[in-house]
């Protein structure tokens, strides 16, 4: 289970709703475009909806929510989710 440790590790880094919408924006470039133009906007529209949620459980619920859900995306799609979480060193 790489992911899992990929995973574990985003949690950790993406601690805010606007780091990870920002971190799931710019993992979009990774997808084909059809389907990149399709999680774009529906990554938008779901931040737009949830912006004002006052309950903070509420909100880390969502946002594990949304990470497994790209976690998914990205398996569809044959993206190794280690090489978004900690791009290539040169």
């Amino acid at each position: 289970m790489a992911n899992a440790n990929a995973i574990t590790i985003l949690q950790r880094t993406v601690k805010t709703p606007m780091q990870l919408y920002k971190f799931l924006l710019r993992s979009c470039n990774k997808l084909p475009k059809g389907p990149q133009e399709f999680y774009k906007h529906s990554i938008k529209q779901s931040f737009k909806q949830h912006i004002y949620e006052p309950d903070p459980e509420r909100v880390k619920q969502i946002m594990e929510k949304s990470l497994t859900d790209a976690e998914w995306i990205f398996k569809k799609y044959n993206i190794d989710l280690k090489s978004l979480v900690q791009p290539n060193k040169s």
